[in-house]
């Protein structure tokens, strides 16, 4: 039984979406970028969609607005008189520069205290069991969300801010001083106004933190996260801001190649090798890398990606050390490599389930 979830190819689809509204939002194209958009506009509905759903998510209603002016729709006969240059899906642009134009109205609508609201952008994403979605954020910052993710994304004038409900996410921070990105994960609060970390969390709301450039600050906040699926995004109250961290305090700094566990008690940090880093961040290139991992451990990595439980019928499997780089999802292959390296048979039970025993 071959039991592999394929990872989804999305995150380069919205990279390439976003490097095109980025483009769009510097100034005029050329010739040859016109033409380049357009052919990749031609090549799939699901480009188009994608476009169209970055330009909304960032309110760029004037991005929308200049596409429907590069490929307008108009009558028969400037169809043939434009002949190649013609995208009958063009008004789809018009209709959603409206659409976005909506959005930034109702993000800066008064609240019911009849004061206004500063301007906030709001949006969330999720991934699926196997998935990987790559994020190009309003200010250039970049968000990779693993395996079964939930994130939630506002900006304010003064805060970045990313709610994450459960998973993982790997963040690199653009610079800005001015404007700190924060992310809440349960009640702790890591932040950092630029530089790149990754932070996990556990079915139990257990927070690992991994620092792999420059360094952030740590803290809690005193009142619980909402998760995403928050609906009134002009509820500032309910957004539960963070509050600035300070940079100065080494009892509150995490730097370069440190892994902190983040929970009830106090922060318990660790030094990583850059091996070790690169083994915790090889998901990126659809691989799992275990250095001496303990048997049980390393399978309930594998458990995030596929839909399959791994069961020991042999108590003493769960602490063999297990060395090695499979495919993400490759349970097939996994399997096989444990029968052959380590005299592991295993069996079936049903669809999902995987009885594990020695040889």
């Amino acid at each position: 039984m071959n039991n592999v979830v394929s990872i989804s190819r999305d995150d380069e689809l919205l990279e390439a979406a976003s490097r095109w509204v980025l483009k769009l939002d510097e100034g005029e194209l050329s010739e040859g970028d016109e033409a380049a958009l357009g052919a990749w506009l031609d090549e799939s509905v699901e480009h188009r969609e994608s476009l169209m759903e970055v330009a909304s998510v960032w309110d760029r209603a004037d991005t929308l607005a200049r596409l429907a002016e590069l490929f307008p729709r108009g009558s028969e006969h400037d169809r043939v008189k434009r002949g190649f240059g013609y995208r009958p899906w063009a008004q789809g642009f018009a209709a959603a520069g409206v659409l976005a134009v909506l959005i930034a109205v109702g993000l800066m609508l008064p609240t019911s205290g009849g004061d206004k609201a500063p301007p906030v952008t709001s949006a969330e994403y999720a991934t699926a069991i196997g998935e990987q979605k790559t994020l190009l954020l309003p200010d250039s910052s970049e968000v990779v969300l693993n395996t079964n993710s939930q994130l939630g994304v506002t900006f304010t004038p003064d805060q970045r801010l990313l709610r994450l409900a459960q998973g993982e996410i790997l963040v690199r921070v653009a610079e800005d001083h001015t404007r700190p990105l924060s992310v809440l994960a349960g009640n702790q609060i890591i932040q950092a106004v630029g530089t790149e970390f990754v932070v996990a969390m556990a079915d139990d709301h257990h927070v690992e933190l991994l620092v792999t450039e420059g360094k952030v600050a740590i803290g809690r906040q005193s009142v619980m996260a909402p998760s995403p699926r928050v609906r009134d995004i002009n509820a500032l109250d309910s957004l539960a801001l963070p509050p600035l961290l300070g940079q100065s305090d080494d009892n509150n700094i995490v730097a370069v190649g440190e892994l902190v566990s983040l929970g009830n008690a106090e922060p318990v940090k660790k030094t990583v090798s850059s091996d070790d880093i690169a083994a915790k961040l090889s998901w990126r290139e659809g691989r799992l890398t275990f250095r001496s991992e303990p048997l049980e451990h390393a399978l309930k990595e594998v458990e995030r990606y596929t839909t399959v439980e791994f069961v020991f019928l042999d108590e003493s499997l769960k602490t063999r050390a297990l060395s090695g780089r499979f495919r993400v999802g490759d349970v097939e292959a996994l399997l096989s490599s444990l029968r052959m390296n380590f005299d592991i048979a295993h069996e079936f039970d049903g669809e999902s389930r995987v009885l594990l025993s020695s040889l």
